[in-house]
Parts: C-alpha cells; structure tokens; sequence
C-alpha cells in the first residue's frame, strides 16, 4: 500500500512532465507513421529487419515462443524480455551515466514503432491484423512511457541542484533513483498486462492459439 501510495504521490507532484512525456513519445510514434506514409519502402525495409531479428536475433526466443501456441508461456517471454532488455537494461541503467539516455531511446523505438507498426501494408501487414495490434503498441508505449519519465524526473534534479544547499544535493538524486526505482513497478504492471495480451492477440489473430 505504500508503494502504491509514493507511486500516486510521484505521479500527481509531476504530472506536467508525465504528460509532456506521453506526448513527446506518441507523437513520435504519429511522426513515425507519416514517415511510412511519404516513403513506404522504408516501413518495408525495417519490416524486413524486425523479421530477420525475430528469426535468427536476439528476439529469437521470443518468436519461438509465440510459435508454441502457449499464451502463458508467450507472455511470461515477452514481460521478461520488455521489462529487463526493453525497459532496465536499454532505458534505466544507461540513464545512470548518461542522463539524457531516456528520451534519446524513446525517440528511436517510438520512431521505429510508427514507421514499422501503424500504417496497414496489403499482403503484408493488412490492417485487420494491424488494428488489434494498436492496443499493444499503447500499453506497451504507457510502460515505456513511465520509464522514461522516472528517468526525467532525475535530470529534472540534477538541473535543479544548483538551488539547493550543497547537503541536499546528494540526498535529493539519490531520491529520484529511488522514485525511479518505485516506478519500475508501475510500469513492470503495465508490461504485464501488455504481454498477455499481446500473446493472446498475435496468437489468436495467426491461428496458432492453443
């Protein structure tokens, strides 16, 4: 209860910068679309990317578990890998050294999403197949979304540090790690909630729902 209740108090004390940052990222994801809208080829090319790394990459064991036909398993799969390498390792920990890491990431994937993910492609990506994936990309883009904010929170600090008397310093950077660490929680919810759905969405729309 408590947890919840330093959560409800982050997300109310900053909640301009929350909603700066679900601008900034979905905004990006709209900018993304529009790119695949003036040049197609582009959103074909990175399709052709996502596959190959699904395939033979890193995201290989994620693809293998879809093909199960497990739901359970598909979405236990796709929390770990969002949460851990989509979330800690490539939006969290970096931020540590390089403070401006968040919103730097957020711009690539929310780019990538937009281009490779809004615009229905026939034969490819046919917007029936597309529609329900939409649900996906914003819980999944709310989780990053938070991420990225806790991550803000802490330049927020360190931009402010001036002001503050030399003792406080440390104190309050060490504090918004510790928010920042909080609102993993949050956004560890938000991944779960996203993975089974997800699982059961591409699952069910491609047959192989068990």
């Amino acid at each position: 209860m408590k947890l919840f209740n330093d959560i409800k108090e982050i997300l109310i004390k900053d909640k301009k910068l929350l909603l700066l940052t679900n601008a900034y990222y979905f905004g990006l994801v709209i900018a993304g679309a529009i790119i695949a809208l003036i040049f197609p080829q582009a959103q074909l090319y990175m399709l052709d990317m996502a596959q190959t790394g699904l395939s033979s990459g890193p995201l290989s064991g994620v693809a293998s578990a879809y093909i199960s036909g497990n739901v359970l398993y598909a979405a236990a799969v796709t929390f770990v890998t969002n949460l851990f390498l989509g979330t800690i390792i490539e939006i969290t920990l970096p931020s540590l050294i390089i403070p401006i890491w968040a919103p730097i990431m957020g711009l690539i994937r929310a780019l990538m999403w937009g281009i490779m993910l809004i615009v229905p492609v026939p034969g490819v990506l046919p917007f029936k197949n597309l529609l329900p994936h939409y649900i996906t990309i914003l819980l999944e883009g709310e989780a990053y979304v938070v991420a990225i904010f806790a991550c803000l929170r802490q330049v927020k600090v360190l931009l402010g540090l001036g002001s503050m008397p030399k003792e406080q310093r440390l104190k309050a950077y060490l504090k918004a790690i510790v928010d920042n660490v909080k609102l993993l929680a949050m956004v560890a919810l938000i991944l779960a909630v996203a993975a089974l759905y997800e699982a059961w969405e591409v699952m069910f729309f491609a047959g192989i729902l068990k």
